[in-house]
């Protein structure tokens, strides 16, 4: 993090009616020094790719908090994984190397596993209330905020990246046409849902999906609306279906706390006012509305032949055989990285969540996908 103290007369009139006014010195993060107004530059590591929802979001954020800042805070943006690789973000935050951070939160569970709530099958479909449930929660639930507090983070945003779909080279309409599948997913809760309907999981990397594909090594991929336009897999997959287990996991922003912690009073209030901005709309606006060009791409395949959302009493016949399990492992899941009393964070979480949950908010764009698909076809 760079510093500097200026004036917004000019730095010339600052350092006059100073006198000899030196420079602020940075160390481990603070700031400093005093008299004149201070600006900051954070260095960002990039976890997310351009082109995608996550990368939008970020970038609308920084935005928002240079304009609302006047210039005193500005980023320095890094290229993807350009200052560390996505599963190395949060410690890279965490440790200094970089101010504020963009990844996947399942990455590093082990400095935030109270974000991998989002990953409990059939219980994150409110989007809205997911994502703002989740910063309240570590605004104002204790246990939370201590989490973050000794992984040196200071919570900004998590979001969805989207409803789990699966695409498949034959139809899946039914829980019946799931059993047998060999299928690439990521996360230990969403595999167990998976493998709890008979799914064979391989839990191949996202670079090696399409070729996979290709070799037969895998025939499906349980996946959201980009990862499946992104790494082009409508290639291989011609059928597309939303079965309703909702979310699976989630990107998130952080910032280093020591940095968050140089700014001044005024600034932080700026920032959180920002922060709260997002949490409260605005990033799932953004990220939905990234979603929907990604959309675009589905509606525009010429190799999609079927894309829909299940019926409900078919979603519920797999609820009842996974939603239980998919609790149970993400305890377990907390229970390994010693986050005492998970079982009264998720109770906490669900309460809020079901304050927040309305027929108003915004539906995913994904799920609206397989809609407009089946109009744009049918």
């Amino acid at each position: 993090m760079k510093t500097s103290l200026t004036s917004r007369f000019g730095k010339v009139a600052a350092l006059a009616a100073a006198g000899a006014l030196a420079l602020s010195a940075c160390g481990d993060g603070v700031v400093e020094g005093g008299g004149a107004e201070e600006t900051f530059e954070f260095t960002l590591a990039n976890g997310a790719l351009d082109g995608t929802q996550h990368h939008v979001v970020a970038e609308e954020y920084m935005d928002a908090v240079e304009e609302a800042s006047d210039g005193a805070i500005t980023f320095e943006r890094t290229s993807f994984e350009a200052l560390c690789a996505m599963n190395e973000v949060a410690d890279c935050v965490r440790d200094g190397r970089a101010d504020i951070g963009i990844t996947v939160t399942d990455y590093t569970p082990h400095l935030l596993p109270t974000l991998s709530v989002m990953s409990i099958t059939f219980l994150n479909n409110d989007i809205q209330a997911a994502v703002q449930s989740l910063y309240e929660v570590h605004e104002n639930y204790e246990p939370a905020q201590a989490q973050l507090e000794s992984a040196n983070l200071e919570y900004i945003s998590t979001w969805p990246v989207g409803a789990l779909l699966i695409g498949s080279k034959e139809p899946v309409e039914s829980i019946d046409d799931v059993k047998g599948l060999s299928a690439r997913a990521a996360g230990p809760v969403t595999q167990k849902s998976l493998e709890a309907a008979g799914v064979n999981v391989n839990a191949i990397t996202a670079a090696e999906t399409y070729e996979s594909l290709q070799r037969g090594v895998i025939d499906s991929v349980a996946s959201s609306l980009d990862f499946a336009v992104n790494y082009k897999v409508t290639e291989q997959l011609p059928y597309w279906a939303d079965p309703g287990l909702g979310q699976y996991t989630a990107y998130g922003m952080w910032w280093n706390k020591d940095s968050y912690e140089s700014l001044t009073p005024e600034l932080q209030e700026v920032v959180d006012g920002v922060t709260r901005e997002f949490n409260e709309g605005r990033t799932i606006e953004i990220a939905n509305r990234e979603l929907e060009g990604i959309c675009q791409g589905m509606l525009d395949s010429p190799d999609v032949e079927s894309f829909h959302s299940w019926d409900d009493a078919e979603t519920e016949e797999w609820r009842e055989l996974a939603a239980e399990g998919a609790q149970d492992a993400w305890l377990d899941i907390m229970a390994d990285y010693n986050f005492d009393d998970a079982e009264a964070y998720l109770d906490e979480y669900v309460s809020t969540y079901e304050s927040l949950e309305s027929p108003d908010n915004p539906v995913d764009a994904g799920i609206e996908c397989a809609s407009k698909w089946q109009e744009q076809n049918n």
